[in-house]
């Protein structure tokens, strides 16, 4: 069978959640420019003219750290089921991309605590795993997302498992 043939019985493209947009990040950029450079002012009219500098510096860290963080923002997981295979790709914020494939007939996907996370922290991430192998997906999610995805991703391989062509 032809790859493009294959039906797709579930697709998925997760990004990490922005709560900021381009012309949110602007004003509040705007505001903390403004603020820092009204305090700074007033400092140097005191006399303490060292701290003014203090306040620059300031406006620079919290612009390179939202940089940063909507680089990372680049980031996604894909989660297709299609055909007879279940493959969850990762592309980083670098374009980097790591695919990670399962037979569907023998794939569990469950929520499970990662394995360097105390089980108390109360976060569990969706697994895919078969044959001793398994990875971890759905980090961009809520608790609550995650687990109506595994839910729609079950009900996907529970179809795809009883789906007998003509």
């Amino acid at each position: 069978m032809d790859m493009r043939d294959e039906k797709i019985w579930f697709e998925a493209v997760l990004f990490p959640q922005r709560s900021l947009g381009k012309t949110g990040f602007r004003i509040l950029m705007g505001t903390i420019v403004l603020l820092s450079a009204a305090i700074g002012i007033a400092f140097y009219r005191m006399g303490a003219w060292p701290v003014s500098g203090f306040f620059g510096l300031d406006v620079l860290l919290i612009y390179v750290a939202f940089r940063i963080q909507y680089e990372h923002g680049k980031s996604m997981e894909i989660i297709r089921l299609a055909g007879e295979t279940l493959t969850i790709t990762r592309i980083d914020h670098k374009g980097r991309r790591k695919d990670v494939s399962f037979n569907s007939y023998w794939v569990s996907v469950n929520m499970s605590c990662p394995p360097n996370v105390p089980a108390n922290v109360g976060e569990k991430l969706i697994e895919a795993r078969s044959h001793g192998k398994g990875t971890f997906f759905g980090m961009f999610l809520t608790q609550e997302k995650r687990a109506e995805l595994l839910m729609s991703l079950k009900q996907a391989l529970v179809e795809s498992k009883s789906y007998h062509p003509a």
